[in-house]
């Protein structure tokens, strides 16, 4: 079975009702404020972190490499890939008469730099198996472990950035990042973009093996000297299972209204920061 490819919402656009993505659960993890000012009150924005527009435009500059691989089978000119990349990057800060947030020392013209030199990285290096799907939705079903059996009304949804698929008809899913820092050996195993991505393939019968799915971190790192990592992690039925747990809790928490502010290094560049302390 190979996923179903259709053309995706944007990324930005607030879920529906009954959905519930993993964007939303790491929301409420980090800040069950946040999630209150973004999902439940739909507070206005005050800013908008610099790291959204320079991250959807790194996004959509892979995205049309893959594209055309998949479609054409032709490697595109990393001078196009960047392209994509500045008209994407300065058409999302034009278009927003939000402030934006930018950490101490970045400028747009250094960003812009920044994501040129990432993308001749990824050119370089990225050489993707036989592609599948790429930015592939699916929406899955989660057990109802607090009220007696059956699944829940809400579906966990969300993206795969890319589905690749080798000559053994074997799965992996691709997620491109960028990333100030190295991803550490203990977020590898406890990341739970992972684990979601293994559970939605899982349920979706199209995992590695019977109960798990590989995942690869494709990783663009924003150090001095940038450099490209890529880090494979699986995730086995019992991290399946605490995630199950974990949703259903969340949601249990939502449900009951527990909003609570967790300050932390992310307030600084929090959309919500006046009005949450207010």
């Amino acid at each position: 079975m190979e996923p179903e490819l259709t053309k995706p919402a944007e990324r930005e656009q607030g879920e529906a009702h009954l959905h519930f993505s993993f964007s939303q659960l790491n929301t409420y993890l980090m800040c069950a404020m946040k999630y209150a000012n973004q999902y439940v009150w739909a507070t206005p924005w005050e800013t908008r972190p610099v790291a959204l527009p320079f991250g959807k435009a790194i996004h959509k500059g892979a995205e049309i490499f893959y594209r055309s691989l998949m479609e054409n089978g032709e490697i595109i000119p990393v001078d196009q890939v960047i392209e994509t990349f500045m008209v994407v990057f300065e058409g999302e800060i034009k278009k927003s008469d939000l402030k934006l947030t930018m950490k101490e020392g970045e400028t747009i013209a250094g960003l812009k730099e920044q994501g040129r030199e990432l993308l001749k990285l990824f050119h370089t290096e990225i050489r993707p198996q036989k592609i599948a799907a790429i930015e592939s939705p699916f929406s899955v079903s989660v057990p109802d472990i607090l009220n007696g059996g059956g699944d829940l009304q809400i579906k966990l949804v969300g993206y795969f950035d890319l589905v690749e698929r080798d000559e053994q008809g074997t799965y992996l899913i691709g997620e491109l990042k960028t990333s100030a820092q190295r991803f550490s050996s203990l977020r590898l195993e406890y990341d739970l973009q992972a684990t979601t991505y293994s559970y939605a393939m899982t349920k979706m019968k199209v995992a590695t093996s019977g109960n798990s799915c590989l995942i690869r971190y494709d990783v663009l790192l924003k150090t001095k000297k940038p450099a490209f990592e890529h880090y494979f992690v699986t995730r086995s039925e019992a991290d399946h299972n605490r995630l199950i747990h974990l949703i259903n809790h969340v949601l249990r928490a939502i449900e009951l209204r527990v909003f609570y502010r967790n300050t932390s290094w992310a307030c600084g560049d929090c959309q919500f920061k006046k009005a949450c302390f207010a």
